[in-house]
């Protein structure tokens, strides 16, 4: 049994080394870095397979937010002054609070948020305050697809939603290259898929034999 044990260890190195090399790599300008938090979780045998992180139209969006907000109070401190006669900054520090206060929770999700793929399951870690973290091992992977808008397939954005068996589906926020995120699952879950069956197989032909 430790024999099939080994050998089955010696494939799944052997198969991580091609999946990593078939991979294809990240933008060079973007290097991978992982919290605190999560390189605590990491078991010192888990090898990191892949990432994923939100898109740059999120923090457009974000400052978007901020920027609305700021002319929303603008425009309710000229209406007031124009139509009211009242002179006062009061609606422009308002919008210019509420905005400032969104785009901080915004970049807080986006700075504390991390979806990262390893060889023996997906973490997905969110929140400062109060941290969530949902975690499933490969063999808990059913099924996925990815939800795209017309602006996200333009820009190469979507959110992946992944179907889990004895474990809560996991829907993803809104990743740059979903697809490439997804494909690093499939191919996990097909390299953990062909273990199985060699092991199995490597287990009834020693059953045979003795």
């Amino acid at each position: 049994m430790k024999k099939l044990v080994s050998r089955f260890m010696e494939k799944r190195e052997e198969h991580h080394k091609t999946v990593a090399a078939a991979l294809p790599h990240p933008p060079a300008r973007r290097k991978t870095t992982l919290s605190r938090f999560m390189k605590k979780t990491l078991m010192p045998d888990e090898k990191f397979i892949a990432d994923a992180h939100f898109h740059g139209f999120y923090t457009f969006c974000a400052f978007l937010t901020f920027a609305f907000c700021a002319l929303l109070g603008g425009g309710a401190q000229y209406g007031l002054h124009r139509y009211l006669g009242q002179w006062t900054m009061m609606p422009v520090y308002i919008g210019l609070g509420i905005g400032a206060w969104l785009l901080f929770w915004m970049m807080l999700k986006k700075w504390t948020t991390e979806i990262i793929l390893t060889d023996q399951r997906l973490l997905y870690k969110e929140g400062f305050f109060q941290i969530d973290v949902a975690e499933v091992g490969i063999e808990q992977l059913a099924s996925d697809y990815v939800k795209q808008s017309l602006i996200g397939r333009i820009l190469d954005y979507g959110r992946l939603h992944i179907r889990c068996i004895e474990a809560t589906d996991i829907m993803l926020p809104d990743i740059a290259r979903p697809y490439h995120f997804r494909n690093a699952l499939e191919k996990e879950k097909k390299a953990f898929r062909e273990n199985y069956m060699q092991v199995d197989h490597l287990r009834r032909s020693h059953k045979n034999k003795s």
